[in-house]
């Protein structure tokens, strides 16, 4: 295991990757596990592993917190096999040089803290932007009402007189010259009366509503029920 080729050694709160490659057989499943030694480094998000034939790579996010030389121990991954055995492999340890963000060849204990920034000033309260704001939201409601005073009451529309049964008895007609043969049998069925002839055409009407064969017979039905509701209304 190795850390990933860098320019120069990082330093402290860097981030660097730590590559490690393990065989593995076909079907089993690996779990790697991120360092314990927290004062060393910590590990930046899941470990990625991908599969390189026949072992796998897995790269280790690190970002590193002790300036110095380290070795860092990274626990063995979790192996599940095809056949559900549970194996861990043996620790890896890396070398790590970590650079610090001190000047070299001080004392840490030597350098001065840098003194405390000044506070922010907090700026004058104004209250011209609320004013300028306030002059056309005031044109506008003004605007508003006075077009809701213009417009008058709302007019209820009149509701449209229900068709008379002369009217109805065409528009079937229309129907069936245009072929709506289905459309004006639904309409007979509501409008002819309930009696004995009536309860006869409903029985003809619905042993030949749905049959796709008998659609002359249907039309003819339809003839003689329009011709049936125009003597009831003789």
């Amino acid at each position: 295991m190795s850390p990933a080729q860098q320019a120069q050694a990082p330093t402290v709160g860097d981030t660097l990757t730590v590559v490690h490659r393990v065989p593995l057989p076909a079907g089993a499943l690996l779990e790697p596990r991120g360092p314990t030694d927290s004062a060393i480094a910590t590990l930046v998000g899941a470990p990625i592993v991908q599969r390189e034939g026949d072992s796998v790579r897995i790269a280790y996010t690190l970002a590193v917190w002790a300036p110095g030389r380290h070795q860092l121990v990274i626990p063995g991954a979790v192996v599940v096999g095809g056949d559900g055995r549970i194996d861990t492999l043996p620790d890896a340890t890396v070398a790590l040089r970590v650079a610090s963000v001190l000047p070299e060849r001080v004392a840490p204990e030597s350098i001065a803290p840098q003194a405390a920034r000044p506070w922010v000033e907090r700026g004058t309260v104004s209250w011209w932007p609320f004013v300028v704001l306030l002059v056309p939201v005031a044109l506008l409601l003004g605007a508003a009402a006075f077009w809701w005073r213009r417009r008058g009451p709302v007019v209820a529309a009149s509701p449209r007189p229900a068709a008379s049964r002369a009217e109805r008895v065409a528009q079937v007609e229309r129907w069936l010259d245009a072929g709506e043969v289905a459309l004006a049998v639904d309409h007979l069925a509501a409008m002819l009366p309930d009696d004995e002839a009536g309860r006869a055409w409903h029985e003809r009407a619905r042993a030949l509503r749905f049959d796709p064969d008998r659609a002359a017979e249907l039309a003819a039905a339809a003839r003689a029920g329009l011709q049936l509701l125009s003597r009831g209304e003789q």
